[in-house]
């Protein structure tokens, strides 16, 4: 056929197509078939690359493993996992996008410390990342680059482990504050706590301390650190399908009203640092303000930063607290020792102070198995991922694969830590009791360059504040309406990220009268010490506009 015939035949296949019929014809095909082929396309190549990575569950075409991720508690699914698959590593597909869950403390060390050099950055994240306005803004969400280096540097001049020395009078001083609450009220156990944490880190953040319980501000920081929930693989469709967070409002208006609050709560934690920037003593927003000409620090960088600082302070402290509450309470025999040991050092004419840390290694070791019997980032924080394609025990690990890091797992792993629902202050004291990878023996703060910047902070707390509460109080489960005592549950935990036990009853009772005028006698000298820190923040998110 010549080229006039073609034409001639290619010009009656547009005549026909004129009508509405085969116009609607064509439509529906480019309309299925294209993105049918595109999704075909894509789960031919899934399944091509999940032969060369760590075993694991088999995907579906777009929604991956989305039915075999548990939306409730899934770290003790992926616990299982490990065990049915025969492996540390457990690939799980978000979508189409993989997701490598470590079980064991050799495997994920040797991924995210011993080649911390390509595996210190982020994977994608939809909804906590692109949606809540924080992949470049939040240092958590960075990738690893000049500017989370910034960030970094930024946070480690107030928290690292020189700057947090300078915080201990202050410290010191609101933990004889929570002692003092602790036995006047205990029904008010976990606000006291929160209070406590939320001073000491807005002390730092904003220079003013909280002084009321179910304070506006400790509030607006627990209410930003649920965002870490998003990081949970398989908990919101958006993460596994990600073209949901592209529809327009008129269709779908979730995506609009996350980043229309994630940037409110950004212009309140902003007017926050204003506000500290102004307090009497020089604190982080006084510092960050500073830079914000310097390196061109963004509104919604220092809000972040500070309000990252809070968030991961009030929220973890607080955890780590009241799991040591429960522990003592369940194990009144790790109770006993440690007061032992308190009375020899210390006595009873006086608290517990810092000067007393090398004296106390049984305190000392209890404070690290309350961080490793119930880790509060019970999936290690935030995933790591590889900036380049890698090669790890015979497994292929693609560039950008979110690595998470099963503290669950890791942390009740027998070979590691016999009777690991057993607290045991033995593991760590006087040495480890097993090998580990890591020097601490345990993995609380995360791994390699991306470990917790707060780490310092939260140890230093921890540490007097426990040793404490030791030396003032026995601490015995609470009361029922006849006087018994309750039965705790130790696995009564909520489903968060960062997780903590739910509500219990506890009672704080003075070691001996002695101990009780003590107690009170420091927390009132405490008092006047802290006034130079009194102050109320007239700001609200609802009259920040």
């Amino acid at each position: 056929m010549g080229i006039l015939g073609k034409a001639s035949k290619l010009l009656d296949l547009f005549q026909s197509l004129r009508s509405t019929k085969h116009l609607a014809s064509l439509l529906l095909i480019l309309t299925i078939g294209v993105p049918l082929l595109w999704v075909l396309a894509d789960y031919v190549y899934i399944l091509r690359l999940r032969r060369k990575m760590p075993p694991g569950p088999f995907p579906l075409p777009v929604i991956g493993n989305w039915y075999d991720i548990p939306k409730s508690r899934p770290w003790l699914e992926f616990e299982k996992m490990s065990h049915r698959y025969n492996s540390p590593m457990v690939t799980l597909w978000n979508g189409s996008r993989p997701i490598i869950v470590c079980n064991d403390a050799w495997t994920i060390s040797g991924l995210l410390e011993k080649r911390a050099a390509i595996y210190s950055s982020r994977p994608q994240f939809v909804v906590m990342g692109d949606m809540m306005n924080q992949t470049k803004e939040n240092q958590v969400c960075q990738i690893y680059g000049d500017r989370w280096r910034l960030h970094r540097r930024l946070t480690h001049n107030v928290v690292g482990s020189q700057a947090v020395r300078a915080h201990r009078t202050f410290q010191g001083n609101e933990s004889k504050v929570l002692l003092r609450d602790l036995m006047e009220r205990p029904d008010d156990m976990v606000m006291s706590i929160e209070r406590y944490s939320c001073s000491t880190v807005s002390i730092i953040g904003w220079g003013r301390r909280i002084d009321r319980m179910n304070d506006h501000v400790a509030l607006c920081a627990l209410g930003f650190m649920e965002g870490v929930n998003y990081v949970i693989p398989g908990l919101y469709l958006m993460e596994t399908i990600p073209i949901l967070a592209k529809l327009p409002g008129w269709l779908y208006k979730l995506p609009s009203l996350i980043l229309s609050n994630t940037k409110h709560f950004q212009r309140y934690f902003y007017a926050l640092a204003m506000e500290g920037a102004e307090a009497k003593e020089e604190n982080f927003s006084t510092l960050l303000l500073k830079q914000h000409n310097e390196n061109n620090l963004t509104l919604e960088e220092i809000a972040c930063l500070t309000a990252n600082l809070i968030g991961g302070g009030v929220d973890t402290t607080t955890s780590s607290t009241l799991s040591f509450v429960l522990a003592m309470c369940v194990f009144p025999g790790a109770q006993k020792k440690a007061q032992e040991e308190i009375n020899r050092v210390v006595g009873d004419h006086r608290m517990p102070e810092w000067s007393d840390e090398a004296s106390l290694p049984y305190v000392a070791a209890l404070v690290s198995e309350v961080l490793r019997w119930r880790s509060v980032t019970i999936l290690g924080g935030i995933p790591h991922s590889p900036i380049q394609d890698d090669d790890y025990r015979g497994y292929f690990i693609p560039k950008e694969t979110a690595i998470t890091g099963n503290l669950w797992g890791i942390h009740r792993n027998p070979n590691d830590y016999p009777e690991p629902d057993v607290f045991r202050p033995e593991r760590f004291f006087n040495g480890l009791e097993r090998p580990h990878p890591s020097k601490k023996g345990h993995n609380a703060f995360g791994w390699g360059r991306r470990q917790c910047s707060g780490q310092p902070l939260a140890e230093q707390g921890l540490f007097i504040t426990i040793a404490r509460m030791l030396w003032a109080f026995d601490i015995r489960p609470g009361l029922d309406e006849q006087g018994n005592p309750v039965k705790l549950d130790i696995f009564a935990y909520t489903e968060s990220e960062n997780m903590r036990p739910e509500p219990f009853k506890a009672r704080f009772l003075p070691r001996s009268e002695k101990h009780a005028a003590l107690v009170l006698d420091a927390a009132r000298q405490a008092r006047e010490e802290l006034r130079v820190y009194d102050g109320e923040t007239k700001l609200t998110l609802q009259n920040v506009p």
